[in-house]
């Protein structure tokens, strides 16, 4: 009886060392929209293997050790939760703000149990950064300081542009993808990870996001960004009676791309793309009738057998789900000259430009003329200058002699 004794009290011994419960919470903070993956921190789930994730008081998910037979008991989350075969991982995709509370893991397995809890918080909205063209931006990740086991991967419209890991020190660039949009243009804040966009165009407007993963602290995080780019003014000039095409600066438009182009006569909308719907309008005095077309693409606005009066400020706005771009293009129109007007300034230009070279070469003329009389009035005044000195040395000659005859019969 001793000895049975001593042995279930060994069993009880070994059961409470094998069966360890950690409390460690975690906290989360998320945006509307956004995706986050909690962690369990198993990298393969072994036979006999039970996971069971937990949400205010109820199963939302569990996994068995047959990796085949994953049962979701959805509570809040409905069809958007996802979990991980291999390694239990719970994923929340398009986070709502009922997402927000305590979220509990529990693992058991043939060698003890374990737990976890994460604390997560929804803030309500899409983070829009808006810049203008030209312009710097930078999208930040919302920490103070990197942590040694950090690893960042950044995405626009899906395509990965940068990553960083801390493990190994790497903070790499992608500009070449996507056409080379990018090239020469991105740079990683070394110290938070954020993302610095220099020199921005129209057409790197759209939906970027970073990827948080932290290994050691059992989960990962998504964040979100609406990049908006506020376009300078274009110039454009044309001559009446041709066309004119406003370009968006966009290569495609998207299925949920809301277009409007405006015109400052009266503020007045001329175009509209909407949920697939082309539109075109006269404006308000009708002076754009029978003159409009939309590119199908890109949502450019072309202006047919265009007039003067269609010159002027036009607007376009896009709003999208993955971008917002605001444009504004300055339209001058030059009008239109007649072939006889033409011929008639033709002719007034080869007339005057005949006159202008008559007169140049009458001018040259006279120049020469007076600076002939010039030569020839200075060379006479010369002749006249050397016969006078002739003519007074000889006098002087005459004189000497003279007084040499008079000095004679002194001596």
């Amino acid at each position: 009886m001793r000895n049975r004794a001593v042995i279930l009290l060994f069993v009880l011994s070994i059961n409470a060392v094998i069966r360890v419960e950690t409390e460690d919470v975690e906290c989360l903070s998320v945006t509307v929209g956004d995706s986050l993956t909690l962690q369990t921190n198993v990298s393969q789930i072994e036979s006999n293997d039970a996971i069971e994730w937990w949400f205010g008081g109820n199963n939302i998910a569990w996994i068995n050790s047959n990796p085949n037979n994953i049962t979701h008991n959805i509570y809040i989350t409905r069809d958007r939760l996802e979990l991980n075969r291999q390694s239990g991982n719970l994923k929340i995709m398009n986070v709502k703000m009922a997402d927000s509370g305590l979220y509990e893991l529990d693992i058991s397995s043939p060698s003890g149990s374990t737990s976890k809890k994460f604390n997560v918080t929804v803030s309500n909205g899409l983070k829009v950064e808006s810049v203008r063209e030209r312009d710097s931006l930078i999208l930040p990740t919302g920490l103070d300081q990197l942590q040694r086991d950090d690893r960042l991967t950044w995405k626009f419209e899906k395509t990965i542009i940068a990553q960083i890991n801390q493990t190994c020190g790497m903070f790499t660039v992608y500009d070449a993808v996507l056409d080379g949009r990018f090239k020469d243009r991105l740079l990683l804040n070394k110290q938070d990870g954020s993302l610095i966009i220099t020199s921005v165009r129209l057409n790197i407007t759209g939906l970027y996001e970073v990827e948080r993963n932290r290994a050691s602290r059992g989960f990962s995080t998504h964040k979100t960004f609406s990049v908006m780019i506020i376009g300078g003014d274009d110039m454009l000039s044309v001559t009446e009676g041709t066309s004119a095409t406003l370009l968006s600066g966009v290569l495609e438009i998207h299925q949920d791309d809301v277009i409007i182009w405006r015109c400052e006569h009266g503020d007045s909308v001329i175009a509209k793309i909407s949920n697939g719907t082309f539109s075109t309008f006269d404006g308000a005095d009708g002076r754009f009738r029978d003159t409009l077309e939309l590119d199908h693409q890109t949502g450019s606005l072309t202006i047919r057998n265009i007039r003067t009066e269609h010159a002027g400020l036009y607007h376009m706005d896009m709003i999208g789900s993955r971008r917002t771009v605001f444009k504004r293009i300055s339209l001058s129109v030059c009008p239109h000259v007649r072939s006889a007007e033409v011929v008639y300034v033709g002719v007034a230009f080869l007339l005057g430009l005949s006159l202008f070279v008559l007169a140049v070469f009458w001018r040259s003329k006279i120049c020469r003329q007076k600076e002939k009389r010039c030569k020839y009035n200075y060379k006479k005044s010369a002749i006249k200058l050397q016969q006078r000195s002739e003519t007074e040395g000889e006098g002087k000659k005459k004189c000497g002699e003279k007084d040499l005859d008079l000095m004679l019969p002194l001596i």
